[in-house]
């Protein structure tokens, strides 16, 4: 179901309830995907509407896979608050805080990078995160085929440092073997910042657990959380069956940011 459909019933309390939230991932969302993940930037209109929506809503947060430092500097608004390594460290007070169970894995993720810098093939790109790590395959020859050949050399890696393998869009990650991933992040800013409502957005598999959070966190009355999926060529199936409702790719996504903070003006919230 596309958002346009719900803002009279399920979004309406994202538009009138005091204490609502937003919380969006980045790639795919609030930037367009490209070939090198260094070459990203936030659309200009997303910028300019989340800066606007800030005064309106008791949150605005960017919850990424990229480093908090990266998506703080890439965004360009200080005022947000910015979780990165899907919510392993956050920005606080101009630094990075870890989450202390982290701290141990730094000396078996320099060993996984260079393992994988030794066993990588033309195209890829290993990119240290420091709480967590990610090979990029999008730029090699034959992608889907990388993504079969080189997944048991990747999990070799991970099973010898004893870390946890994820597989995203175009990207494979190695994180410490810690309970922690968006859906947690989600659901501890939904109480740090006493949100009566809250909506989530993302594009890829690794925002299915924040999207599932929301669904339960609505569904158990803590707050009246909707998750919201971004439509593309190539948007993994699990997005779609998670998500409560759809936007039509990163335009549409500014067209929600738009909409929702027009509604939250004339509710008086704002």
């Amino acid at each position: 179901m596309h958002w346009h459909n719900t803002t009279s019933n399920l979004l309406k309390p994202v538009a009138e309830q005091p204490r609502a939230g937003l919380i969006t991932d980045m790639d795919g969302t609030i930037s367009h995907i490209v070939d090198q993940p260094d070459q990203a930037q936030i659309t200009a209109r997303s910028r300019e509407l989340l800066k606007a929506l800030h005064p309106c809503l008791a949150l605005v947060a960017i919850v990424s896979g990229r480093a908090a430092e990266d998506i703080r500097h890439r965004v360009g608004l200080p005022e947000l608050v910015y979780v990165g390594n899907h919510g392993l460290e956050r920005w606080i007070d101009d630094a990075v805080s870890l989450t202390p169970e982290a701290a141990p894995f730094r000396p078996k993720l320099e060993a996984a990078t260079a393992s994988l810098n030794a066993r990588k093939i033309p195209g890829m790109v290993v990119e240290d995160k420091g709480a967590t790590l990610s090979v990029h395959y999008r730029q090699v020859s034959d992608p889907n085929e990388t993504a079969i050949q080189f997944h048991p050399i990747i999990q070799e890696i991970a099973d010898s440092q004893g870390l946890r393998l994820f597989q995203g869009r175009m990207v494979f990650e190695l994180r410490p073997p810690i309970e922690v991933d968006k859906g947690t992040a989600f659901r501890n800013l939904v109480e740090e910042f006493q949100l009566d409502a809250a909506i989530y957005i993302g594009d890829d598999t690794t925002d299915v657990d924040a999207l599932h959070a929301a669904r339960q966190l609505r569904e158990s009355g803590v707050c009246h959380a909707v998750g919201i999926g971004v439509q593309s060529p190539d948007m993994p199936e699990v997005v779609g069956e998670a998500a409560d409702v759809m936007t039509s790719g990163v335009s549409d996504v500014e067209a929600l940011f738009s909409w929702l903070l027009k509604s939250r003006k004339a509710s008086s919230t704002c």
